[in-house]
Formats: C-alpha cells, structure tokens, sequence
C-alpha cells in the first residue's frame, strides 16, 4: 500500500512502488500536503535505478545512527571483543595447524616457541636434527589435543558471549523504532487512519521495523567483519606468495559485475514479496474482524478461497525473490570454487617443492621459512576464508536488497508529519467557563466531496446539545473538529473564545471526554476498561462513574464483579452494556465537555431515562453534546442542531422545533409512524 510521504526526508524514505502493485487512490490533505510520490531516489521498479547504492547505503546508516548513538558504548565494546578474540584465534590457529600437520603427521621437530607453549624441552623436541621418534609424536599430539580443547572452550564460551551480547544489543536497538513507530501512528490523524489498512499498519509495526536490525548486521557489522576477514586473510597469503593473493582478488571484477546486475532485480522482488506479505496481513486481519459476519452469511468458502490467493501470491512472490537471491549464491560459489582450485593447485606444487615462503624473514620467529604440509593447509584454511568474504560481501549487499525495502517502509511511516499538531507558543487548556462556538466552519475530506460548510452554533456551560439529523450528514465530523482530530478547511472553533488551535492539543484532549459509537473495549477487566483514560482512579471515583452510566448493577452481576475479565473487544457483554461502559469511561474523565456518540442506542426505556437522568445532574457545570437519533434522547437537550447535506438546516429546542414545519418535525412524523408509544408533543 502507497503511504503519503508528507514533507519526508528529500534524501531518503520516499516511497518507491512497481508498476505491478496496487495503490491505494491519492488522498487529499491540507494546504502543504504532497501529493503521494510514485517514483523515487531508489529508482522506479525494476530499472538500474532500484538497486542499492552506495550512497543509499549512506543514507540508510545515516537514519540509523539516532537508533544507534544510545548503544554506542555496547557496540564499540562489541567490536573491541570481536577485534580481540579474532586475533587470538588467528595466531593460535595458525600454530595448531602446524603442530598438527606438520609436527604431529610428518614428525617435522617443533619451533622453540611451540616447545615452549607445549611446555616440552627443546632439546628433545625443536634441537633435533632427524624427525620426532613415535613416542614424541603422541606427546605432542596429547598436549596438541589437550591445548585444541582447551582453547575450543575459551574460545567457544567468549564468542556465545559475544553473540548473546549482539544479540541483546539489537533488540534494544529493534525496541526503541518500534517504539517510534508507534508514537508515530498515535499521532497521525484520524484521516491517516481511515486512508490506510490496519494489516499493512501491524506490518510495518511488526516485520518491517526488525530490519533495523538486520540493517546493522547486513550494512554495517558483518561486511565490516568480512572485509576485516578478506583483508587478514589476503595479507597471510601475500606472506606466503604474493603472486596466489592476486589470483584471489582477481574474483572481484566479475563479482562486481554479476552483482551490479542482480542488485536492480532482487530489490524489485523484495519489495514485491514485502508487499504481497503486507496485503496477506491485511486479509488475515480483516477476516478475524469479521469472523461474526462472515459466520452469519455463511461465507466460509469464499474468505478461504480469497485467503489462498492472498497466500499463493505472497508465497510466489517471496519464492521469486529467494530463487533469484540462490542464482546468485550459486554464480558467487562457482567464481570461488575457480579461484579457490587455481590457488590450492599452485600452493600445492609449492609445497612439494619445499619452496620458501615469501615474507620468511617476517614468519621466522613462528618458525615459518618453507612450505610445509601444514602451511599448505594453512593456506587453504586462510585462502578460503579470504575466498568466503568475498562471497559473503556479495551475498549481504544481495540481502541489503531486502532490508532496505523494508527500512524504506518503516522510515516513510516516521517520515509522515501529523496533520494536527500544535502551534508555536500553543498554551495549556483552562477548564471551560463560558462554552463552545463553531464560527463558520468547513470541512472536506476529498475537495470533490464538502462534509461541512458554515457551520454556525454557540453552546454554553450548562447545557446539552442534541446534534441529529440523517445518516452521513456530519454529525460524528462535528465532534471530530471539536477534538482537533481534523482541522476545519475554513472558519474556527473556540472555547471561552480562544481558537482551538491556541490550545495545546494534549491539553485539549485531556478537558474532552468521548463515548465513541463503536463502544471499543479492551480484553482486560471491566475496572481497567473503565479506568482507561484515568488509570490512577480510585475504587469509589470507578463506582460513580459506573452508577452515572447505569452500569454498575450489570457490573456487579457478573461473575468477578469489577475484575471480571472482557474477552477481546468486549465480546463477552450485550452491545447495550458495552455501551454503558464506554459512557462510564468518558464520565470518569470529569471533563470539561462530553461527546456522547448515540449513547443510548442499545438501551431499553427505562436504563435511558435514569442515564440521561444522571447525566444530566452530573452536567451542569459541564459542555455536552449529544449526537443521536432518539426522540427520547433528544427531548432532554436544550438546545437542537439538525443537520442535512453539512449544513444546520434548523436549531431550537424539542417545543419550538415541533411548532414549525421544518425538517424536524417531518423527522419525528415518520418516527412515530414507525412508533406506536412516540408522540410529537414535547
């Protein structure tokens, strides 16, 4: 799915789609809003511009240093402890090597440092001018072994250290994005949300933000290891023959060449695989969010059939860009295995010639001037691994392919500014002490389609506002402006005559309280679901809050009472009871204003009577607003917007409203129609 990169980094996080993926249509956004970017610096699908540059890479590490500077000192004690344990290993290596296939299996004397290490007398083991006798030779060989078992363990026990200590330090890194990640989404407008799939969100959130770590593994750990490895590793076979160490550099023209081909095409599969993965999750999370409907209609087939094909094509997807990865592993394989038999056939010769080693006079204090069988092997130890950087230089920089799709991603989300946020010198919200007023207020979703336009209305501490009229009119967009979810296109909202954007917006919020018509609850208990906004309320403020919504005898009923557990979204209670609670919710707030979202739509008479009752003592020194298509509710407000087409076509209380002829009144003729025990008169 196409994100709106809003005034993104121009250097990196823009969105880059193929031509073959589906595209959300082009949302409109305010004045300053980009339009939706459908190519970008990393090129247009499948052309040379897509692969992976290096100045890509560049830019990829430059938005990782904030995630990386907290944990600066772990990974440079990571890298100092690699650095170390590396070089141990490499000089005890090459001595065992040695003592094992050259002191051991040829009976070749030992240098003075290896009579020294095996602490064995030189005079019997290195000043000797035949071969070790038989019984020499298992003494060295025990004491080889003893020392191989006893560095294996060392050596084993610091790199598990050292690999549990990499790996805590990337899922520290992985937490503090995906805590980014989340911040970012809360604040995102509303239009963000409703523009955007929940499953591609939960993607993002989840999958895309753990290539974090594989970004600092493929891009920066690893290839700094790898080449740290090629370069050790070339640098001793230069020692032994300077001529073999061109042969093994000679793998990487074609190998630059084979990647610079494969880069373009595997970056395109990627981003194809990550996208039908992303769509996968977005069908899995709408089917579970509509098992209740898909069950009553007997739509099992169906979802399942669409299930699969979701599935086939994220699978064929992933399959095509893990094939192509293998292609090239498989070409990577066949230039070392040349490489590698060229080197090993002219090291072998070497070798049987007793020739002398290049940098002799450098290795003769390891004992080292001639090719031995255990310097050949040597060699071939070191040879490959040289041979094996390569190889696995290539094949991350093939990886990287990957991760920087998914980075691109997660780094647009972060890059999307709030289309509500506050304005400099913004100041903290006072409890309300006059009221609310709408002065000519227009909003659009799409410039096509106006949801609102001059709006005209004042409503006064004290009071209740009944906002009602057809379905689609703009009802639920009124409160939504009030609560700075949007921004009004034209005009302004104020309290005690202070526009709405003066006010800090977590200051705002914190003064309006909102019982939504969805009644969303949480699975946890009835008391944390009702404490949700107010998490430090005591027992006794719960207990009225509950009383207020009429909740608190269902609640009671229940088998744990308060701490009795909802299951997810609040699927164990009727909708009515759900939604007491959610008003319960928005009263605990004690608020300055409260926006009841058809409060009573799922209540039988009588529990409307007493909860409007309530509310309406626990409102007088409050703003409410009540947004419903209830007589019965309605009757209780003193004052009465009806809206039609965006606009209040008519305003008054119940009496006055019923005395004209307006659209109010022709409104209540076909409910009573449809009500027996309704009536017009108030």
């Amino acid at each position: 799915m196409l994100l709106d990169p809003r005034q993104a980094d121009p250097e990196f996080g823009r969105a880059a789609t193929d031509p073959g993926a589906r595209t959300a249509p082009k949302p409109r956004r305010d004045p300053g809003y980009h339009a939706p970017v459908e190519t970008s610096e990393l090129g247009a699908a499948g052309s040379s511009g897509d692969a992976l540059h290096l100045r890509h890479f560049l830019r990829i590490a430059r938005r990782c240093l904030p995630l990386l500077r907290p944990m600066r000192t772990h990974l440079i004690g990571f890298a100092g402890g690699v650095a170390l344990v590396g070089t141990v290993a490499i000089a005890v290596g090459a001595l065992f090597f040695d003592l094992h296939w050259t002191r051991v299996l040829e009976g070749q004397p030992l240098t003075h440092l290896e009579a020294r290490l095996l602490r064995l007398d030189p005079a019997t083991f290195a000043d000797i001018t035949g071969p070790l006798d038989p019984s020499a030779r298992r003494i060295v060989r025990d004491r080889e072994l003893i020392g191989a078992i006893g560095f294996v363990l060392i050596a084993g026990s610091l790199g598990g250290a050292l690999f549990y200590y990499l790996v805590w330090i990337l899922q520290q890194i992985n937490q503090r994005l995906r805590l980014q990640l989340l911040d970012r989404l809360q604040t995102l407008s509303l239009r963000f949300h409703d523009e955007s799939r929940i499953g591609d969100a939960i993607y993002r959130l989840y999958q895309d933000s753990a290539m974090v770590t594989s970004v600092i593994q493929t891009l920066i750990l690893e290839p700094t290891g790898q080449i740290l490895r090629f370069v050790t590793a070339i640098a001793v076979v230069a020692a032994f023959d300077p001529a073999l160490a061109v042969v093994l550099c000679a793998i990487w023209p074609p190998a630059l060449l084979v990647g610079r081909w494969f880069s373009p095409r595997l970056r395109t599969g990627f981003r194809r695989a990550r996208e039908a993965n992303s769509e996968l999750t977005s069908r899995i999370q709408e089917t579970l969010a509509g098992i209740q409907v898909i069950k009553a209609y007997g739509a099992e087939a169906v979802e399942q059939s669409r299930f699969e094909q979701h599935s086939t094509a994220a699978f064929a997807s992933a399959f095509r860009a893990r094939n192509l990865y293998a292609v090239l592993g498989v070409i990577l394989f066949g230039l070392v295995g040349a490489s590698l038999l060229a080197t090993t056939a002219a090291a072998a010769v070497q070798t049987q010639l007793e020739a002398g080693l290049f940098a002799q006079r450098l290795l003769i204090g390891l004992g080292f001037a001639t090719w031995t069988l255990g310097r050949f092997n040597l060699f071939k130890a070191v040879s490959g691994a040289s041979t094996q950087g390569i190889e696995q230089l290539f094949k991350l920089w093939a990886r990287a392919q990957d991760v920087s799709v998914g980075l691109d991603r997660v780094f647009q989300l972060l890059d999307l500014e709030p289309e509500v946020r506050d304005e400099p010198g913004a100041r903290p919200m006072q409890p309300v002490r006059s009221g609310v007023a709408f002065r000519g207020v227009a909003f659009r979703y799409q410039p096509e389609r106006p949801v609102l336009e001059n709006i005209e209305f004042e409503a006064h501490l004290g009071t209740i506002t009944a906002i009602t009229g057809p379905t689609g009119a703009g009802k639920s967009t009124l409160m939504s402006l009030l609560l700075r979810l949007f921004d009004p296109d034209a005009g302004r909202i104020e309290i005690d005559g202070l526009d709405l954007r003066k006010l800090q917006l977590a200051s705002l919020r914190a003064h309006v309280s909102i019982a939504l018509q969805e009644n969303l609850l949480f699975g946890t208990s009835v008391r944390e679901n009702i404490r949700f906004a107010v998490p430090h309320a005591t027992e006794s403020e719960i207990h009225e809050a509950a009383r207020i919504a009429c909740a608190d005898r269902f609640i009671e009923a229940l088998p744990d009472g308060y701490d009795t557990l909802l299951g997810e979204r609040g699927s164990r209670l009727s909708t009515g009871q759900r939604q007491r609670l959610s008003v319960a919710r928005a009263v605990l707030k004690n608020s300055s204003i409260l926006i009841l979202d058809e409060p009573t739509a799922s209540l039988d008479a009588e529990t409307e009577v007493a909860m409007l009752a309530n509310l309406a003592e626990w409102g007088r020194r409050r703003v409410v607003f009540l947004i419903t298509h209830r007589l019965s509710t309605i009757r209780h407000a003193d004052q009465i917007l009806v809206v039609n087409d965006g606009r209040i076509v008519e305003r008054g209380n119940h009496v006055s409203l019923v005395q004209s002829n307006g659209s109010y009144r022709k409104w209540l003729r076909s409910s009573v129609s449809d009500s027996p025990t309704s009536s017009l008169e108030p």
